[in-house]
């Protein structure tokens, strides 16, 4: 989105938004756990001011699609496209920050085993926990951790945050339980003065354990998932499309509408049923 856009957004509708922020707590912490770098009140703001666009262009969307098609209008159809459409656009606002996070959350997961052994070899080397960091936040490799382990370097060096508190803010804002848990743990053995380099060498014995059970785990659910696709992909089109050509031969009158539900059938449930289980497949599948 460009920047006049945002900026508009921000002023104008922001200032509106800013006495009901507090009610969006949990938008503004899936925000945070997101990584999306934006604050509430913006992102609030561009939901709501393209929400309205789509209000106002849906209906007279609904009635082109539907004239179309059709060669008539429907009204009851064109009225449901123009609720449909601001309706589906707020709650892909509202669920685009935990889906981002959901896909942070395996990132991190997957990198963590990885992270943790290269952490471990540093402290039996006698290197520093803020050193370990700095030097997995300055490793070449495209990995997740690499980068809270570069805002974790970042909140030392020039945020002034001490060690133990840069580590308790990760463990707050990240996505992954799994990856808070390994934070908090280190914080603990950093005041206890425990053994760093056991704790380390155990956790990563733990998540490797781990990462393999979830392997076999989504190998056993794509055979459920192949079974979804066969139902809502192949199965239920057919049906219908079967359904609705008998009613349509059937019925002279029902031919208008059949053909109006044939093309909601053919170019909005059917795509709609196979993003989803896409999407369903993406939050499943571990990442590399």
């Amino acid at each position: 989105m460009s920047k006049a856009f945002r900026r508009i957004s921000y002023l104008r509708v922001g200032r509106l938004l800013e006495p009901i922020l507090p009610r969006f707590e949990n938008l503004g912490k899936s925000l945070r756990k997101a990584d999306m770098g934006v604050s509430l009140r913006m992102y609030l703001s561009m939901a709501v001011t393209i929400t309205i666009f789509a209000a106002i262009l849906g209906f007279p969307l609904g009635i082109g699609i539907i004239y179309l098609f059709a060669g008539s209008i429907i009204w009851w159809v064109a009225l449901l496209v123009g609720i449909l459409v601001p309706l589906a656009t707020i709650i892909g606002f509202y669920v685009y920050p935990n889906y981002i996070a959901g896909n942070r959350k395996r990132a991190l997961e997957s990198s963590l085993p990885t992270a943790s052994s290269f952490i471990a070899a540093m402290a039996s080397a006698g290197v520093a926990p803020d050193k370990a960091f700095l030097a997995l936040a300055n490793e070449n490799i495209k990995l997740e951790v690499s980068k809270e382990a570069e805002k974790i370097t970042r909140n030392i060096e020039i945020l002034g945050y001490d060690l133990l508190s840069a580590l308790e803010l990760a463990a707050e804002n990240s996505p992954s339980r799994v990856y808070s848990s390994f934070l908090e743990g280190l914080v603990s053995v950093v005041i206890s003065g425990g053994d760093l380099t056991s704790y380390l060498t155990n956790e990563t014995k733990m998540l490797m354990r781990e990462k393999v059970r979830e392997e076999k785990e989504f190998i056993e659910s794509l055979g459920v998932v192949a079974e979804l696709f066969l139902v809502i992909g192949v199965v239920t089109p057919i049906f219908f499309v079967i359904m609705l050509a008998v009613l349509a031969i059937m019925s002279s009158e029902s031919g208008t509408q059949g053909t109006v539900l044939m093309a909601l059938l053919t170019y909005v449930l059917i795509p709609i049923g196979m993003s989803v289980i896409i999407v369903l497949i993406d939050g499943m599948q571990p990442t590399d």
